[in-house]
């Protein structure tokens, strides 16, 4: 039996831990497109804020670990297209530009989510970020650490927004500005009770600002960087400017497949972490989790769940039946102190 996994870190590497130990006769191969494998991006924000120093802390196994213990794992290497009836992968060398085939018996699809960029004028100028992959965190600690870079203006109120303001904070930088669109931070996470304490929490602290309803509308630059946003209220300001307006899930590619999926590409899985196509599971910021409340499948891009379903396919792929009970998307962040 032949088993590709798509995507190698929380959901995908878990699995491929579990099948291999699991059935030892299986082949398995994992495409993974960055040079970064098992890795927790919970931690980008306090490395970016320099809680620690080394990226490497976030990493929790060297990819050359893995090969080491005898796992095929193709680093820069993204599969482009699947054909679910010949039970192929188009896959791309993105080294060399080379494109190839192979085939499978069981397919993971792990490939996780991308920052969103809202509609906001400019935003390509210098001086703005996301912070969603390895790299993300690299260069924009880069920024954050140069004396220049002062003023930092946060748009979006969630987990990394956030997290981020606290990072700033910590760097000792002039002025932290949050711009939330809704009308309380973590609107989708949390009640009322609960972010009414966080935000008391957040204007406690001198030097950081918090606009609620508020709307980014354009990124101004001078000598092509970033000087200042521009709101529907007012202009402020910024030498750093962290788009943190949430995800969306890596699943273009298969749009053409038949896999059932949620409106914003979340693939549906069952108890199984079975997608709408027999041989195909998926797990992890690319897939829906059924809910122990609403008993239905709902999209929480959490790393916990990411892998305790990651081990759970990874279970079924070796041909273990195993059902995961459903979660009750709790989860927990630091606000400042």
């Amino acid at each position: 039996m032949k088993i590709i996994i798509i995507g190698g870190v929380a959901a995908g590497m878990s699995a491929a831990a579990k099948a291999s130990r699991l059935n030892k006769e299986a082949e398995l191969v994992i495409y993974e497109k960055t040079e970064v494998v098992s890795w927790g991006a919970c931690g980008l924000p306090y490395y970016v804020g320099n809680f620690f120093e080394s990226p490497n802390n976030m990493i929790a196994r060297p990819v050359e670990k893995f090969i080491e213990a005898g796992m095929n794992i193709k680093i820069k290497h993204e599969v482009i297209a699947i054909d679910v009836d010949k039970k192929e992968v188009t896959v791309k060398n993105l080294v060399t530009g080379e494109t190839f085939i192979d085939n499978y018996d069981k397919l993971m699809v792990a490939t996780g989510a991308h920052a969103i960029m809202p509609p906001i004028k400019n935003l390509s100028t210098k001086g703005v970020y996301t912070l969603k992959d390895y790299t993300d965190g690299i260069i924009l600690k880069e920024e954050m650490l140069k004396d220049e870079n002062q003023d930092i203006v946060i748009v979006g109120a969630g987990y990394i927004g956030l997290e981020v303001a606290e990072a700033a904070k910590h760097l000792g930088k002039r002025s932290v500005r949050i711009i939330q669109l809704g009308d309380r931070v973590l609107l989708e996470s949390f009640d009322k009770e609960i972010t009414d304490v966080m935000e008391e929490e957040i204007r406690a602290h001198e030097g950081i600002e918090l606009h609620l309803e508020e709307i980014v509308q354009e990124i101004v630059e001078e000598n092509g960087k970033v000087v200042k946003v521009k709101t529907n209220k007012g202009e402020y300001p910024a030498d750093i400017v962290v788009v943190s307006t949430g995800v969306r899930p890596n699943t273009a590619f298969l749009k053409e497949t038949g896999i059932e999926m949620l409106g914003n590409g979340a693939l549906v899985i069952d108890n199984h972490g079975r997608t709408s196509i027999d041989s195909i599971y998926s797990a992890g910021d690319c897939a829906t989790v059924p809910h122990l409340v609403r008993k239905e499948n709902v999209y929480i891009p959490l790393a916990t769940t990411a892998n305790k379903i990651g081990r759970i396919v990874g279970e079924n792929l070796a041909g273990v039946e195993t059902e995961f009970q459903g979660t009750l998307g709790s989860a927990a962040v630091k606000v400042m102190d």
